[in-house]
């Protein structure tokens, strides 16, 4: 993992999707139960990130820039 890329795997196994967060990250969210579970980028990126889910569906990632 390099300094501009971090990489957050889903909470749960199964059963999950994620959106983006009305201020800042995204929310994976349990299908069932509207569990909810908020990741962020690091502070220091500002404004300039993106977010996108990982090869392997396991998880999403944030990209610097």
């Amino acid at each position: 993992m390099t300094e501009d890329l971090v990489i957050h795997k889903a909470p749960w196994p199964t059963d999950w999707y994620v959106t983006q967060d009305a201020v800042r990250g995204v929310l994976f969210r349990k299908r069932d139960s509207g569990e909810h579970v908020k990741v962020e980028p690091p502070s220091a990126w500002g404004r300039r990130w993106s977010w996108n889910l990982t090869e392997d569906g396991s998880g999403v990632y944030f990209r610097n820039g």
